[in-house]
């Protein structure tokens, strides 16, 4: 029986090789975009699944309405009643030490550097999988100043890993190896390679209002998320503000952290649900119009293969025989597609890794097997199914009469199917032109600083910048020829900013917000390209701008803020707050502040992604509670890697290391928009598959339209008819359906893509030239596919077609 069916579908394709191998190159086409789609999404699914317990783990999160900023970060404080509420089961602390102690150490008089440094709970083995390699874990994060290294952090520190018992000596205190563990893998949330004691000696004793903590909690089976939730809101506002109204706190599941927390304050840079979901839709798409093909031109060539089906059943053949048959025929080619699918796959691998910036790999595994050998059973059978009822269903008698009458019903599902093709095709384009131009939009969007020419060093012990008596290394990077406009501050304009602070102006009560503030140095404003609307920069030349304290211990600084605090404060022009004196609150108690005075007031920033929300901002003159903090200069682009290299060298003799990092302002605010960028692409790519596929599927319609209505034409031809009568006449009939998928497009797409911009505060209003030029572009491309067969049926000769009559 299964002989039989092979031979039968070999003669089958050879018969019909145009058709077998447009039908097979859509397919493979559309199978391998969507393999690869199947690979990425699979990866980033996978984060922390193997994590013990994910579905019940999780991670809180504050959120601060009043500021629009959101944050993976708690006090360690509130362990304590953590542990007492109803269903957590396990509390776990990991706390960044890299912006709080200095990790610049020497071994054997070489001076090295600690990477991603963090503190941890003595329980992150339930929390976590931390497979140790050597040495004793629970050792590293009991004992005080010991460490646990990552087997390529040991390795870049010692030039090898076996290396218990080995000591680091920095500043402070002499770090002694006690355990090292196997390398993190990629898909988890997790980023660190050092890892130490959560003792009061290394991470002090926090406040309550203090956010220094990535805070995890296990709960029960039985616990309502939810109601946990609004109880662990309550319950902080109440103990680290004083019970005013200030943050949620949310739980985020372990294994749902990677795609969905967005936060800027996360551990490495996570990856998007939006993402995920537009790629699945778009793989599912690519496959649905392949599949589209098969049936419209398996149907359409239907008339072909009618005697073949009224002769078996002439020969007693069941329909359910046929059905097979015809099945087979269709699993067979979905067998070869899948394999030219997964050829394609291997090559286009290299690329596709590079474009998302993964390490994807497809690997001969049973499981990757049975999923192809699956794949391929489904989309033979879901694409063939219809063909093989419609051919089934001839009646002998009929079909080897002569007198043979194709259905209405096939070709209104054809004229579906080709009409769902085309709007899929036009709303693709939509997207893809509407996508680009937003993140055009967000490039030249202004910021209130400038990004064009200018260089960030990270990195930098802040104590060496704060040092109102050390500005040596300003001084001396200012000496680099293409080097001008240096400052320095404890934050990232393209980040995020780290700590904030209640700014107390006459009138202002104890509800008032709290601000983020960024600590500076002199010439702040020139360095940052800020927009100055009233008063001066930070200066030399006005000591009392620098933070400073008198011999009671009260400080004074000046401050440069925001144009929308001037607005908070109600006051109505900014020049009247040139030399204003408000305070600067330090803690819970009302004696916790210092008077500061306003010297500048500049236009409104946009701190990292165009996402968050615009919150007032104020940089306050040579005071910072950070641990690092950044360089930021202008730089002229002739001769860019010499200045970079002089920068280097100068900064490795003035800091005794050269473990910074070195970037353009530029390319930090472009990577902001990343993934943004990498959906684009995404649907960039698929819309020209997209396109591609349907004109293989309005080739094979059209060739098939062509010849049964090759006499019309002929007629036509012999009455006067020109060539361009003849294209036009095959062509109307798909530009109508062409019309009627336009009108079914454009208000999905709309919708959709609405969804999308509105994540953004800045966003484009949605250009009615995207759409005409869509659908100009699709009506053209199947006008001229159309034109392909319209040409050579209208170049024949009408004797050589009409001598038949």
């Amino acid at each position: 029986m299964l002989n039989n069916y092979l031979l039968t579908a070999l003669r089958s394709m050879l018969r019909q090789k145009s058709h077998s191998l447009m039908n097979i190159m859509g397919l493979s086409i559309g199978l391998a975009a969507a393999i690869l789609i199947a690979l990425y999404v699979n990866y980033h699914q996978s984060f922390d699944k193997f994590q013990p317990e994910p579905t019940s783990s999780y991670r809180l999160q504050q959120q601060w309405p009043s500021m629009g900023l959101h944050a993976p970060l708690v006090s360690s404080a509130f362990n304590s009643e953590l542990s007492k509420i109803n269903g957590v089961e396990l509390v776990f602390n990991l706390f960044d030490l890299s912006k709080q102690i200095d990790s610049a150490v020497e071994y054997q008089g070489e001076k090295l550097h600690l990477s991603s440094l963090f503190a941890a709970s003595d329980n992150i083995e339930q929390l976590m999988l931390l497979p140790t390699v050597a040495g004793d874990l629970q050792q590293a994060l009991t004992a005080p100043y010991q460490l646990a290294l990552s087997v390529k952090e040991a390795q870049r520190l010692f030039g090898r890993s076996d290396v218990i018992g080995k000591s680091l000596q920095s500043q402070d205190a002499s770090w002694t190896v006690a355990a090292i563990f196997e390398n993190l893998p990629d898909n988890t949330h997790f980023h660190f390679d050092a890892l130490t004691s959560a003792n009061p000696a290394i991470i002090g004793t926090p406040s309550m209002g203090a956010n220094n903590s990535y805070t995890y909690v296990r709960l029960a089976n039985s616990a309502n998320v939810d109601e946990i939730s609004k109880t662990l809101t309550s319950l902080y506002n109440n103990l680290a503000y004083s019970g005013q109204d200030m943050v949620r706190v949310e739980l985020q599941r372990l294994d749902k952290i990677h795609l969905n927390a967005q936060s800027q304050f996360e551990m490495k840079m996570n990856g998007s649900q939006f993402t995920v979901t537009v790629c699945t839709g778009l793989s599912l798409l690519l496959i649905g119009i392949a599949m589209i093909n098969f049936i419209n031109m398996s149907t359409a060539q239907a008339g072909r293969r009618a005697q073949e089906v009224g002769v078996k059943k002439a020969m007693g053949a069941s329909q359910f025989q046929l059905i097979s048959q015809f099945l087979f025929e269709s699993t067979l080619l979905s067998f070869i597609s899948v394999m030219i699918a997964t050829l394609l796959v291997q090559l286009t691998l290299p690329w596709f890794n590079n474009l998302t910036e993964s390490h994807l790999s497809l690997t001969a595994s049973v499981d990757s097997l049975l999923v192809l050998a699956f794949l391929t059973l489904i989309i033979g059978i879901t694409a063939g199914l219809y063909p093989a009822l419609f051919m089934s269903s001839f009646s002998a008698k009929r079909v080897l009469s002569g007198d043979l009458q194709r259905g209405k019903t096939a070709v209104l599902i054809r004229k579906s199917l080709l009409t769902l093709q085309a709007a899929l095709s036009v709303g693709l384009i939509v997207a893809a032109a509407i996508l680009f131009q937003q993140l055009d939009y967000l490039k030249q969007l202004p910021v209130g600083y400038e990004r064009t020419q200018r260089i960030e060093i990270s990195a930098i012990a802040a104590d060496m910048l704060f040092e109102k008596s050390n500005n040596a290394i300003v001084s001396r990077l200012s000496r680099i020829e293409g080097v001008s406009d240096i400052g320095f501050s404890d934050a990232s304009l393209t980040d995020t900013t780290n700590t904030s602070t209640k700014l107390l102006w006459p009138g202002a009560d104890a509800d008032s917000p709290f601000l983020p503030f960024i600590g500076s140095g002199y010439g702040i404003v020139k360095a940052q390209g800020l927009k100055l609307l009233a008063g001066r920069d930070f200066s030399e030349k006005y000591g009392s701008d620098w933070y400073q304290e008198d011999a009671q211990g009260q400080g004074f600084a000046g401050i440069i803020v925001t144009e929308s605090i001037i607005k908070m404060s109600g006051l109505t022009d900014p020049q009247q707050a040139i030399g204003k004196i408000w305070q600067f609150k330090t803690g819970k108690e009302d004696s916790d502040k210092f008077d500061v005075k306003i010297v500048g007031v500049v236009a409104d920033i946009q701190v990292g992604s165009a996402r968050n929300s615009l919150s007032p901002l104020l940089f306050i003159c040579g005071l910072s509670w950070m641990s690092e903090a950044n360089i930021v200069a202008t730089i002229t682009q002739d001769q860019l890697p010499l200045t970079l290299n002089r920068i280097k060298t100068e900064l490795a003799q003035q800091t005794g290391n050269d473990e910074f990092t070195i970037s353009l302002v530029e390319e930090n605010y472009r990577q902001l928009y990343s993934d943004d960028r990498r959906v684009a692409n995404f649907v960039l790519i698929f819309c020209g598959l997209a396109v591609f596929l349907t004109c293989v599927g309005i080739f094979g319609l059209s060739s098939y339209s062509a010849q049964c209505r090759a006499k019309e034409m002929s007629i036509r031809k012999v009455l006067g008819a020109t060539k361009l009568d003849l294209i036009n006449l095959l062509a109307k009939e798909y530009l109508w359906l062409l019309a009627v998928s336009i009108f079914l497009a454009v208000p999905a797409t709309y919708y959709l893509l609405g969804q999308w911009l509105n994540g953004f505060n800045e966003r484009i209003t949605q250009p009615l030239s995207a759409y005409v030029a869509a659908a100009a572009l699709v009506s053209l491309i199947t006008w001229l596919t159309v034109a392909s067969h319209g040409i050579k049926s209208a170049s024949e000769r009408p004797a050589k077609i009409l001598k038949a009559e």
